[in-house]
């Protein structure tokens, strides 16, 4: 809990550094996109360049893709794997271990899908939440 209290602390301090709420909740939604990407050890770069392209705060985008961790990452990766399966099969993930199995079709795929369709999610719903939070943070300063 006293994570959550300092990261709240810290986007107030930078929402007061000239930043808008809409630049903010820009670069932490891009940032938890790229956190949901199954590319592990690099999202940092990722995060860097696309921050870059996009003129957005890099700090802030390096911020939003601390929601992978490892700790939360197998969580992650296999909610992305029922994604996708159930978007390309039509029925949740059976799980089999053989040696007759195409893994690419069976895990990869799904993974691959269910993770752009998780990080969609999380980047819209993180851009609502701290836009919100930022604008009405903003009225009661």
């Amino acid at each position: 809990m006293k994570s959550f209290a300092r990261l709240k602390d810290y986007i107030i301090r930078v929402s007061k550094k000239g930043l808008s709420p809409n630049e903010i909740a820009s670069a932490v939604s891009i940032g938890t996109f790229i956190a949901c990407i199954p590319l592990i050890g690099i999202h940092t770069i990722i995060a860097i360049a696309l921050a870059s392209l996009l003129r957005l705060n890099t700090f802030v985008v390096l911020l939003g893709t601390q929601i992978s961790n490892p700790l939360s990452f197998p969580f992650q990766l296999f909610i992305s794997a029922e994604i996708g399966s159930l978007i390309l099969n039509g029925h949740f993930l059976d799980i089999k271990f053989s040696k007759d199995i195409n893994y690419v079709s069976h895990y990869i795929a799904p993974i691959i899908i269910g993770s752009l369709v998780l990080g969609i999610t999380i980047s819209i719903l993180s851009y609502l939440l701290v836009k919100i939070f930022l604008t009405k943070r903003k009225v009661l300063i």
